[in-house]
């Protein structure tokens, strides 16, 4: 019996909107509001450096997703360039780190500000909310492309409108005279990590690879479109926020973003802003079961995995135990920020952490553009890098430097670092482990026929315009010969 395939069905909205919804997510809005806070209406020049790496980072993404258009992503960019090592160090070093050190984060800020809205007990709410998620996302993509494409465009429309309210003027609270630059020049260079979480994510419509209609085409222009837009939308809500807030509050706050539209609009506009904060987080949370689940089953489908994490369900065709584990790390996470009770300085450090492995992960992406361009420069890529390699060598070049000034305190980077390093570690061992036991090479890459063709195979029809490498593109070496 042939194995149930996912069902090819979501297009540009549902692609941009996957693509946007864990980037305007709880712990975004927070970096948002802490860094005009921080930096006043200045923190604009790191937030448009920021949009400027990571659309560097999403053209990279979007000519990988055109060669290798499968669920597994940069788990599958990277074994034909990389090996089977990488490939799992970028997948669950990249991502599951991020689940774990997000997912429960982000179930958190929206049960807390369901509680400040309500009193209805917050770790519950996060639970409950968690529970909802996971039914939906095991109902279907598209279950998940109804939700998913009104919260996205409901959350960025209230975004533009309070910021453009008050930047205008049309507001309920009164002005004041910040300072343009908050700081000095010296944090404001230093706040790049806090800037590049404004947009890290945008990625997150890769794995929908074998459920997007022309991915080849749709997944590309959906980052590129998303990150631009998040970026309009966050610097209007930030310079609107700068004009009435007070940003020491907004600095010290673990809700600022809360705090900036309050100053705009009164309570009125912190009711709004608390009911997208918990919008945002449940955005967020539907893009990590959505994604997360797609890449294990991409892996788990080469052998990279253990076979379970490719099982798809008969009856709504998504990988189901995927999304268990996913969970299953949301939960935990959200277990352990309920008991620290950290506030702002443990969200901040566990988006550091996150950010860290998080931009390895795009660096592994960029090189795999590199390498997959020397071995195979006749490949057909459905779309192509402009101005390659320039946008790779300044995306790996940047991405370096946010993880050497990940914060601006050495200490804490010195706390990051080894974090990041541990999980990274056992990773590494877990990796080493499963690939000896199964007797695959650790470095060797596999071929991109191969590896195109499995995709192909297991994947619907992925429409016209889309070609296959063919099997006389060997690599550049072998042609050498």
């Amino acid at each position: 019996m042939a194995n149930t395939k996912l069902k090819r069905s979501l297009g540009f909205g549902a692609a941009y909107a996957a693509s946007t919804g864990l980037v305007v997510s709880g712990t975004a809005m927070v970096s948002l509001g802490n860094g005009f806070g921080t930096g006043g209406l200045a923190f604009a020049i790191p937030a448009f450096i920021g949009l400027i790496i990571i659309t560097m980072v999403a053209i990279s993404y979007g000519e990988l997703a055109a060669m290798l258009p499968g669920g597994g992503m940069v788990g599958e960019y990277t074994l034909p360039a990389l090996g089977r090592l990488m490939a799992i160090i970028a997948v669950l070093g990249g991502y599951l780190v991020l689940v774990s050190a997000d997912g429960g984060t982000q179930l958190l800020v929206a049960g807390e500000s369901f509680q400040s809205l309500t009193g209805f007990p917050a770790p519950l709410f996060s639970f409950i909310l968690l529970a909802i998620l996971l039914v939906l996302n095991i109902s279907g993509v598209d279950i998940f492309a109804r939700v998913q494409i009104p919260v996205v465009f409901g959350m960025m429309g209230i975004l533009a409108v309070m910021g453009l309210a008050g930047v205008t003027g049309f507001a309920a609270g009164t002005p004041v005279d910040n300072p343009v630059l908050a700081t000095d020049w010296g944090t404001l260079a230093s706040m790049g990590a806090v800037a590049i979480w404004l947009y890290i994510g945008m990625e997150f419509v890769a794995p929908l690879a074998e459920e997007v209609k022309k991915p080849w085409k749709t997944i590309p222009m959906a980052m590129i479109v998303g990150v631009c837009t998040i970026f309009l939308v966050d610097a209007l809500f930030g310079w609107g926020s700068t004009r009435y807030a007070d940003l020491a509050e907004m600095a010290s706050s673990s809700i600022p973003h809360v705090v900036g539209a309050t100053a705009i609009f009164g309570a009125t506009g912190g009711l709004i802003m608390t009911i997208v904060t918990i919008l945002a987080s449940f955005s967020t949370g539907n893009s990590y079961l959505a994604a997360i689940p797609r890449m294990l089953y991409g892996l788990s489908n080469e052998g990279l995995l253990p076979k379970w994490l490719s099982k798809v369900s008969r009856r709504s065709r998504v990988p189901w135990t995927g999304m268990l584990v996913t969970a299953g790390c949301m939960a935990s996470v959200l277990l352990y920020s309920t008991f620290a009770q950290g506030g702002i300085d443990m969200i901040l450090n566990l988006i550091s952490i996150a950010c860290t492995t998080w931009l390895l992960s795009y660096i592994i992406a960029q090189v795999d553009v590199i390498v997959l361009r020397r071995r195979y420069p006749r490949a057909r890529r459905p779309f192509k890098t402009p101005l390659y390699p320039l946008p790779q060598i300044l995306g790996i070049a940047s991405c370096v430097y946010l993880i050497v000034f990940i914060v601006p305190e050495m200490s804490q980077r010195i706390v990051i670092w080894s974090s990041a390093g541990i999980v990274l570690a056992a990773i590494a061992i877990f990796a080493i482990i499963w690939l000896k036991k199964n007797r695959l090479p650790l470095f060797t890459p596999t071929d991109l026929t191969e590896t195109q063709s499995n995709i192909v195979i297991r994947s619907e029809d992925l429409g016209e315009g889309f070609e296959t490498v063919e099997a006389s593109e060997r690599p550049a070496q072998e042609d050498a010969r």
